[in-house]
């Protein structure tokens, strides 16, 4: 289906992506258990199949898989022909600090003691709307990540903007979009999260 596996610093955690944690698990057996038939020989695989897995209805739907003509792996003129390294892959801290090395971040502190000078940050909130129910910070402009590109003009170029979420990874990827378009933006290290444990424990964190 994804033959192409994305860059490792475009992968949230698992808590940031929002994985139900007894997912991975129900997958995980059905995998392990495709794997079995497969050294063993025995029985029909998924081979071709497409198994659609929807937890809340506790149901299963297998879905038949045409071949796709231009594949990478499996046309006549294959791009994909070995296999990545996957445990170096794997191995990449997606969501730590050396996926951030490039990107300039601020401690919450100092984020404080700037917002207090006569030409303030300014704040850009690129959490999801449900998370604002959960803590905020006055005076933040809010723009989900997934908008931030298409409303560009929301955004004072003239300033320099902190970018900040939960934790600090969806933040990241979005300063490295808007310095790769001329604006000064930095990262808030640890994202609100951090805010809350460093500057005001009144907030909650999740």
């Amino acid at each position: 289906l994804f033959p192409d596996p994305p860059p490792p610093d475009a992968l949230p955690s698992c808590a940031g992506g929002g994985v139900l944690g007894v997912l991975p698990g129900s997958i995980g057996s059905i995998q392990a258990t495709e794997t079995i038939k497969l050294i063993l020989g025995i029985g029909e695989s998924l081979a071709g199949r497409l198994l659609l897995y929807d937890a809340l209805t506790m149901s299963f739907e297998s879905v038949q898989l045409r071949k796709n003509p231009a594949c990478k792996v499996c046309s006549e003129h294959p791009e994909i022909t070995h296999l990545i390294d996957y445990e170096q892959f794997c191995g990449v801290p997606a969501h730590g600090q050396a996926s951030r090395a490039d990107i300039p971040q601020m401690e919450p502190r100092e984020v404080l003691n700037r917002l207090a000078q006569a030409h303030p940050l300014a704040l850009l909130d690129v959490r999801d709307p449900v998370e604002l129910e959960v803590s905020r910070l006055p005076g933040a402009l809010v723009i989900p990540s997934g908008q931030v590109l298409s409303r560009l003009g929301e955004l004072d170029a003239s300033k320099e903007w902190v970018v900040f979420c939960r934790t600090g990874d969806r933040s990241a990827r979005v300063v490295r979009a808007l310095r790769e378009r001329g604006f000064r933006a930095v990262n808030l290290k640890g994202g609100i999260n951090a805010w809350a444990e460093q500057v005001d424990p009144s907030l909650k964190r999740y």
